[in-house]
C-alpha cells in the first residue's frame, strides 16, 4: 500500500466518523433546543479548541483530534457544572429537570438520526443507481479450485435451497443470510441441499479462512439477480435494505451475547481497513459504508449498557416507575462498571485486528 492510498484511507476513515457523530450530536442538540434544555457547546472533535463561536448561547467548536464530538447540555451530570454559566441555569432548563419522556427523546435522538442518516442514504443509493439487488434462491455461478465447495463436489449451476449450521435450518436463504451464518459457525460442518437437474442433492462442507476479504468462504460465487426500480420504487428499496441490516446487526448483538462470533469483532484498525478498501471503490460504495456503520452506532447506541444512549433511557424510565433518583454511589458504580465494559470489548476488538494483520 503507497503513501497515496494510506492517505485517502485516513482521510476517508477521519470523514466516515465525523459525519457519524456529528449527525448524532446534531439530534441530541436539536431536541434538547426543542425542548428548552441549555446547550452551553456543541464541539466538533475532541482536545484543545482550534476556532469556536458563540450564538445566541451555544458555542460551536472545531476542536484538534477529528474524533468524536460532544453536546455540553446543563444537568447531565458529567462534570460541566464545573462552568460558572452551568451553574446558573434555572431548573427547567436543565436536562435532569424537565419531564421523563422529553429526556427520553433527547437521548434517544442521536440514535434516531444515525438510523435516519442510514434509511436516506439507501434511498439515494437505490434511486442513482436504479437497480436493486434480490439475493433470494441463490445459485452458484463458479467454484474455486482446491475450495471446500469443489472438495465437496458442488458445481456451477447448483441452485441452494437449505442451509444447515449451527443448529439452525434456513430455507430460501439469501446470499447475505448464507454469508452471515458461516461467519459465526466456521468451525463446525455445515450442510447445503442443492438443486441439480431436478434432484436434491445433501453435502457437507466446512468453510476455510480467506485473508484478503477477512472472512470464512465456502469458496464458490453465487448470481443474484438485478432488477431495474423507478425513483419512487427506491424508496421502498431503500426502507427493505434499513430493515435488512436492522435485523442482521440485532442478530449479531444477540450472537454476541452468547458468545458466538466473538473472534469475527472487529475494531478501529479493523473499520479503518474496511473504510480505506472502500473508498478506493468510488463514491457509493464509501457512502454504503457510511449507512451500513451508522446503523449500526444508532442500534448500539440504544443498547441497555448505562453508559449508552438505551442504557440512560432506562435509567429515566426506572427513575420514573419508582419515583426516585438512583443513588449518586449507585449510579457512579453502574457507569464505571459499563463504561470499563465498553473499553474492555474495543480492546478485544482490537486485539482480533491486530492478530489478523500478522
Amino acid at each position: 500500500m503507497n503513501i497515496g492510498s494510506i492517505t485517502i484511507g485516513i482521510i476517508a476513515f477521519i470523514v466516515l466518523l465525523s459525519i457519524i457523530i456529528i449527525i448524532h450530536e446534531l439530534g441530541h442538540l436539536m431536541t434538547a433546543k426543542t425542548f428548552g434544555v441549555y446547550c452551553h457547546e456543541f464541539s466538533i472533535g475532541m482536545g484543545p479548541c482550534l476556532w469556536s463561536h458563540k450564538f445566541t448561547e451555544t458555542t460551536l467548536s472545531i476542536r484538534a483530534i477529528p474524533f468524536g464530538g460532544y453536546v455540553m447540555m446543563a444537568g447531565e451530570d458529567d462534570g460541566s457544572e464545573e462552568i460558572e454559566e452551568m451553574r446558573n441555569v434555572p431548573a427547567n432548563r436543565r436536562l435532569n429537570g424537565i419531564r421523563a419522556w422529553k429526556q427520553v427523546i433527547i437521548m434517544a435522538a442521536g440514535a434516531a438520526m444515525n438510523i435516519l442518516l442510514a434509511w436516506i442514504l439507501f434511498i439515494g443509493i437505490s434511486m442513482v443507481q436504479g437497480t436493486a439487488v434480490n439475493d433470494n434462491d441463490p445459485i452458484i455461478y463458479s467454484v474455486q479450485e482446491g475450495s471446500p465447495a469443489q472438495e465437496a463436489g458442488l458445481q456451477a449451476g447448483d441452485e441452494i435451497l437449505t442451509l444447515e449450521c449451527g443448529g439452525e435450518t434456513l430455507e430460501n436463504v439469501s446470499v447475505t443470510r448464507l454469508s452471515e451464518q458461516v461467519q459465526y459457525y466456521h468451525d463446525e460442518p455445515s450442510f447445503l441441499t442443492v438443486l441439480r437437474d431436478g434432484k436434491e442433492l445433501r453435502v457437507e462442507l466446512t468453510p476455510s479462512y480467506d485473508a484478503d476479504s477477512n472472512m470464512w468462504l465456502f469458496g464458490f460465487d453465487l448470481t443474484s439477480k438485478i432488477e431495474k426500480i423507478t425513483p419512487l420504487q427506491s424508496i421502498q428499496v431503500g426502507t427493505q435494505q434499513l430493515g435488512e441490516y436492522s435485523t442482521m446487526i440485532i442478530r449479531s448483538v444477540s450472537k454476541l451475547v452468547q458468545g458466538i462470533g466473538l473472534n469475527s469483532v472487529s475494531g478501529p484498525v479493523g473499520i479503518y481497513q474496511v473504510t480505506a478498501q472502500t473508498a478506493s471503490l468510488g463514491l457509493l460504495p464509501f457512502l454504503s459504508l457510511l449507512a451500513i456503520f451508522s446503523l449500526n452506532i444508532g442500534i448500539f447506541n440504544l443498547l441497555p449498557i448505562p453508559v449508552l444512549d438505551g442504557g440512560r433511557i432506562v435509567i429515566v424510565i426506572l427513575e420514573k416507575i419508582f419515583r426516585r433518583k438512583l443513588s449518586e454511589r449507585v449510579l457512579n458504580a453502574v457507569m464505571l462498571g459499563s463504561f470499563a465494559l465498553v473499553i474492555g470489548l474495543m480492546l478485544f476488538a482490537t486485539f482480533n485486528d491486530v492478530t489478523r494483520l500478522f
